[in-house]
């Protein structure tokens, strides 16, 4: 066997030896197939990614497709799903539930025209000889008359002897050099707060009634009417301040395309709106002065933190449809401490607003309410030293905390409602007129908006017809708030109440067109 002397330090391996040379060459093998497989995986990879990329162009697609064809769409999905035949729930039965009595429309106390009906021919055979009987079968129909009353007043002046003035006729309800009667004012303006845009109050006049009276005429009668108004709408103020509570909220509103904020302050006797450009607690400081002597019911917006007051109650509502808002994430998981955590406070708090109303309903007592605060006391106490990791939980314990003296005042004092729902239902009048009117066009017309609703709705609370206010603002200016809360007598059952007044002054007129002023 042939034994090289260079076998260890051959020049022709750069004096390196045949062992040394061939290691190295076993590990560059072995380092280019590790290479080569991780260049296969990359090439794998690259290939999986790519046919992702297209999955997920194509879902791209598709849901802009779809949006597309939402956006096209002019109704919204169906809410209500076809059911299969595989697989039909039971549905409750529809119509009344079963035992309840039904009921029939009373017969009219007032019957305003008798028609006789008797027959002349026979409606089979067309002959003359018919006997009509004495005996018949009443057929009651209501209706309501539409027509325009056109009245003229002759105005006679007169002289007295005595004191030798000249005496100007004066007519209570009657309006000063108007053309259009206060009914017809009085109506309109109603349509106009049951969110009927005013060009569309124009055209129904013209198209049911026939009398023609343009848009810009209902605005001046908003504008009188609010004027008449002005001073009890000052008093509301003043009443809401000298209140025992006050539920508080506000919403957004645009005046001339600028955003501003409507609030609202009502209890149940009083409602008062005001349109104002700040969301601060300025606001609300003003409106209830720099120390409420009540209790400020509202829900957890930070401007009604600074104002000073006798007592506080934060909305549980609030507090609940946040806790339903959390759980509608899905973030926490089924059966966790975290969920069971969320469930006891939502039956903490449910069980005290049932409390609170079966106390409504004489079932429980105010010592039984009181007693009942303790245990709630003590589990919203346990609620908040439960430790957590979760974000949501912790927020909310921190909201807890911090308004510990403030969720539940409506156990000390039952007068008080646990949630701010009254201050939301009377915020919804204006709602649905600013999805339909998108709010005011000036400052002016923000301002008599917030006069003429307080009225309306202060009126109402106190079972007062909006038509009856109407009429007596548009009639004369109202010095006492008592006199729309309190009338004497309801103006709309003095008045006709299926006519619309035109006025008339002067002999010349009559049987000329009338016009708005």
């Amino acid at each position: 066997m042939f034994n090289c002397k260079y076998k260890n330090n051959c020049p022709h391996l750069n004096n390196r030896s045949i062992d040394e040379v061939l290691a190295e060459n076993e590990y560059w093998k072995k380092r280019i197939e590790h290479m080569q497989r991780i260049m296969n995986l990359a090439e794998q990879k690259i290939l999986k990614l790519e046919q992702e990329n297209k999955v997920i162009k194509d879902e791209n697609n598709n849901l802009q497709e779809e949006l597309n064809q939402v956006i096209r769409k002019p109704f919204k999905p169906n809410i209500k799903k076809e059911e299969t035949t595989d697989c039909k729930k039971e549905t409750k039965k529809k119509g009344a539930p079963v035992g309840h009595r039904g009921g029939t429309r009373p017969r009219p106390t007032k019957i305003d025209n008798y028609i006789k009906v008797t027959h002349e021919k026979c409606q089979y055979c067309n002959s003359n000889q018919v006997t009509n009987y004495e005996n018949f079968k009443e057929h009651i129909i209501e209706d309501i008359e539409i027509k325009v009353n056109v009245t003229c007043w002759q105005m006679h002046y007169g002289y007295c002897r005595d004191c030798k003035k000249v005496l100007y006729p004066k007519i209570d309800g009657l309006i000063p050099d108007s053309h259009i009667g206060p009914v017809a004012r009085a109506v309109g303006e109603y349509f106009r707060y049951i969110s009927v845009p005013y060009l569309k109050v124009e055209k129904i006049f013209t198209d049911i009634f026939g009398l023609e009276i343009t848009y810009p005429s209902f605005i001046k009668y908003d504008k009188n009417i609010a004027k008449n108004g002005e001073t009890a709408y000052e008093q509301i103020k003043q009443l809401i301040r000298n209140s025992k509570s006050i539920h508080a909220d506000e919403t957004g509103w645009r005046v001339n395309g600028i955003n501003k904020w409507l609030w609202n302050f009502t209890n149940k006797e009083f409602t008062f709106y005001r349109i104002e450009k700040s969301r601060g607690s300025e606001i609300v400081e003003d409106t209830l002065g720099t120390k409420y002597n009540g209790t400020l019911i509202s829900d957890f917006y930070s401007a009604y933190n600074p104002i000073k007051a006798q007592a506080k109650q934060k909305c549980l509502a609030h507090l609940l449809n946040e806790i339903k808002t959390i759980e509608d994430k899905k973030l926490i998981s089924e059966g966790s401490n975290d969920q069971i955590l969320f469930q006891q406070l939502k039956s903490i708090l449910k069980e005290a607003i049932e409390i609170w109303n079966k106390y409504k309903t004489g079932e429980k007592t105010i010592d039984e309410l009181k007693a009942f605060k303790e245990i709630v006391a003590q589990q919203l106490t346990e609620f908040v030293k439960c430790d957590s990791e979760n974000d949501d939980i912790k927020r909310i314990q921190k909201r807890i905390i911090k308004y510990n003296q403030e969720l539940l005042t409506f156990l000390d004092n039952p007068e008080i409602e646990p949630t701010n729902n009254r201050a939301e239902r009377q915020l919804r009048p204006n709602v649905i007129m600013r999805k339909i009117t998108f709010g005011n066009r000036s400052d002016i017309g923000a301002k008599n908006h917030s006069i003429v609703m307080s009225l309306l709705q202060t009126g109402i609370s106190n079972g007062i017809k909006p038509l009856d206010i109407l009429l007596l603002l548009t009639t004369k200016t109202v010095v006492n708030l008592s006199e729309i809360i309190e009338p004497k007598t309801k103006l709309s059952e003095s008045l006709s109440s299926c006519t619309l007044n035109s006025n008339i002054y002067d002999f010349e007129a009559i049987g000329q067109k009338t016009r708005a002023p």
